[in-house]
């Protein structure tokens, strides 16, 4: 079973990352960053447009509705699954403070944990991601480890057939991944590999503009068996996608 991990930014053009999904033909895709009618997008609701292009099952849930910086409606996760999708759900990790503000903060906006679990081979894998609060240079801060707290109780019951991708927006040293490591094995490629930035970043005086930065991550319970898992080269999104490939 092969599964993609990507933020595929909110700027970039849709069908860009409907190539490089057509092209990986992963068997579960896992996406933040995805937009409904935003001006980056216009009149497209991203989740839906991939799932219908694609002909994969989907399963949506915006984290926050705004209107910053061409936003003009949801932002928020899709996980897309060839497989018929067994069920699925949602828990916000943070709670969005003020969705319709002009000036949105990046560290308030809501955010969400959202998980199918799908039948391979007669097994049920349960397949979560995420997308986390932004801080300021991805400092640690007390609002962020009580968001990565409401994280690992939703978590703490996952002990079997399972695996959590996202943008927890966090670098390898930080409490959250820290923490999820004491539950959970890293199954992505090594975490001193970076996943951002392809494209220049700047935000209340922070500036960011090489590929210096790993803040995506796969992890898994003890019984999943990884075959491969690498860190794809893309000029689409500001985040590179993650595709590893686990035993059935």
């Amino acid at each position: 079973m092969k599964i993609l991990q990507w933020n595929v930014w909110y700027k970039e053009n849709i069908d860009n990352i409907l190539g490089l999904l057509k092209e990986v033909d992963a068997d579960v895709i896992c996406l933040q960053e995805i937009t409904d009618d935003s001006d980056y997008n216009t009149g497209i609701n991203t989740a839906t447009y991939l799932a219908d292009k694609l002909e994969y099952n989907l399963f949506y849930k915006d984290a926050q509705t705004n209107t910053v910086d061409g936003l003009s409606k949801g932002l928020g996760n899709a996980i897309l699954s060839k497989s018929p999708i067994v069920s699925s759900n949602f828990f916000h990790i943070q709670e969005p403070t003020n969705p319709e503000a002009k000036d949105v903060d990046y560290s308030k906006e809501g955010r969400l944990y959202s998980e199918i679990t799908v039948s391979v081979n007669n097994r049920e894998f349960t397949i979560g991601t995420t997308h986390m609060s932004y801080t300021y240079a991805f400092q640690e801060t007390s609002a962020k480890r009580d968001e990565t707290d409401n994280l690992l109780k939703i978590l703490k019951g996952k002990t079997s057939n399972f695996l959590i991708t996202g943008d927890f927006n966090v670098l390898p040293d930080s409490y959250t991944v820290n923490e999820i490591q004491k539950m959970f094995k890293n199954v992505g490629p090594p975490i001193n590999e970076n996943t951002w930035t392809t494209k220049p970043f700047s935000y209340n005086g922070f500036e960011a503009k090489t590929l210096d930065w790993r803040l995506d991550y796969c992890f898994a319970t003890a019984d999943v068996e990884v075959i491969s898992a690498q860190i794809l080269k893309t000029e689409f999104s500001d985040h590179l996608p993650i595709l590893i490939e686990l035993k059935d």
